[in-house]
């Protein structure tokens, strides 16, 4: 039976699945690359370090010679100059924030830049850091034959594809015409770049995802036949989500880590900026959109440590499990510790706690933390119309009883944990077998192995009624934290809605 692999460049390693036609594991084998952070919100990483890892992993599976086509997917809103078969200097990353003038020169100049793309952009769009770089390294940018947006398409053009990007990654990047389909060609030219440096979008007709094949000398180095057909699956968010639980409207999975999210597949609509991030979807006609919460895990950790000091995770779970059903009792807690993306974009939103009595307890606060996060993650869903009976959990916090339970009350749904390696390079193995022409039966890693359900309490219907309160300390809140901020910094922050 053939074999297909799945590579996944994401921020700390890359992963490799090699699967047979029915979705069988072959070999997998993983490498982690460094990332390179300095003072003024510069993140970068080497590219050179994710094509050794690409052929780390593919040299190390065992069964590389074996395979038929090699699907690529990775993190997205990366800045890759390149010419002459390498890149020109290190990958400014997703997380990159250096670029705050440019983006705020862009912002003024470009028409309609936010409307036109369908998101919020702020200092991380790839558009201010082209512009970033032709400010600063302007003869990098001279240089630059293409212009890649992700390690995905580096490795795949390093290996003999294209220069190209997916169109799920093209739309992180404050550079993709929603109305159009096509490249925002004005904020481009504004940024400094040619319009010509711009890699080929692929995706937008299904299976267009394939955008060349390998070397005879890059096959050297990686292990694979030459002529193996290579297939940009799409960024991370997407394939990850679509390895989890598929890609049709409705599917839609929970994250709980540092950070948390709700990510869902909706039917493609008139993309409006908001709070909830669309990214676009191969074929135009989905959209997936993410909520997210800036402190999840990071929350319940500060928690932890300041109301049950020198207390485990475990312990905490002990100790707050009789208060659990005293919901009415406790008060309401607002997560996020610096900055908040959903329900609302403010990077001047702080935790708070409201409702506190004298009979409020350690355990009740630590309670009002994870409900927050809870509470925050069920308004991503309200405004995404996303209502699941039945939704998969995935991350580090996911291990949390308490958590589980508050998820399940809160959503009015049943959660779901279970094993779930590498979805990622899953879909992207997919990917390539679809793009080739191969049939399989690979389905998303959640269908498969042992599963823990945790349903709705009987006191669900309490948290409903507080859902309304809990939205509305947002706006109440608002010129508060915005008030605070400027006392605290002594300048205006008006004019800073974004996180951090």
């Amino acid at each position: 039976m053939p074999l297909v692999a799945g590579l996944d460049l994401g921020t700390s390693s890359a992963k490799l699945v090699v699967v047979d036609l029915d979705g069988t594991l072959v070999a997998e084998a993983s490498q982690p690359y460094p990332t390179h952070t300095a003072p003024g919100g510069i993140v970068e990483q080497d590219p050179d370090q994710w094509w050794s890892a690409a052929c780390a992993v593919l040299g190390r599976c065992g069964v590389a010679g074996d395979v038929v086509a090699l699907g690529l997917t990775g993190q997205m809103q990366d800045l890759i100059p390149v010419a002459d078969g390498r890149a020109l200097r290190p990958a400014m990353l997703y997380s990159d924030t250096r670029a705050v003038a440019q983006h705020r020169r862009l912002a003024a100049a470009v028409v309609r830049w936010e409307a036109r793309t369908g998101n919020h952009q702020d200092v991380s769009a790839v558009a201010a850091k082209i512009a970033w770089l032709a400010e600063h390294h302007p003869e990098v940018l001279r240089d630059a034959e293409h212009l890649l947006l992700g390690p995905a398409g580096y490795v795949a053009w390093r290996a003999g594809a294209a220069a190209a990007c997916d169109v799920t990654t093209a739309s992180t990047t404050g550079l993709l015409d929603v109305t159009t389909r096509s490249w925002l060609s004005d904020a481009a030219t504004e940024a400094g770049a040619w319009f010509e440096q711009l890699p080929r979008l692929v995706g937008s007709v299904p299976g267009d995802s394939l955008v060349g094949e390998v070397s005879a000398g890059a096959a050297a180095q990686m292990g694979v036949r030459a002529g193996t057909p290579l297939v940009l699956a799409m960024g991370d968010a997407g394939s990850t989500t679509d390895g989890l639980v598929g890609s049709e409207p409705g599917d839609a999975y929970l994250y709980l880590g540092t950070t948390g999210w709700l990510a869902g597949i909706t039917p493609a609509t008139r993309a409006e900026p908001s709070a909830i991030h669309s990214l676009v979807m191969p074929g135009w006609d989905k959209r997936l959109r993410i909520g997210a919460v800036q402190s999840a895990g990071s929350a319940a950790a500060w928690a932890l440590g300041t109301l049950l000091p020198g207390r485990s995770f475990a312990e905490a779970e002990i100790i707050a499990a009789p208060r659990l059903r005293l919901v009415r009792d406790r008060p309401l807690g607002l997560p996020g510790l610096a900055g908040e993306r959903t329900p609302v974009r403010d990077g001047d939103l702080r935790g708070a706690f409201i409702g506190v009595e004298e009979s409020t307890t350690a355990a009740d606060l630590y309670l009002a933390v994870l409900t927050g996060v809870a509470m925050g993650l069920r308004h991503a869903a309200d405004a995404m119309g996303i209502r699941q009976g039945r939704i998969p959990l995935v991350g580090g916090a996911s291990g949390s009883h308490i958590w589980r339970q508050l998820l399940a009350d809160v959503f009015e749904a049943t959660i779901v944990t279970g094993h779930a390696e590498a979805p990622g390079a899953h879909s992207a193995a997919r990917a390539a077998a679809d793009s080739v022409g191969l049939r399989h039966g690979m389905q998303p890693v959640f269908d498969h192995g042992d599963h823990t359900e945790t349903t709705p309490s009987d006191v669900h219907g309490d948290y409903q009624g507080l859902l309304a309160i809990h939205r509305g300390l947002y706006d109440a809140l608002t010129p508060a934290f915005a008030q605070l901020a400027h006392a605290r910094s002594g300048r205006d922050h008006t004019a800073r809605k974004g996180t951090p």
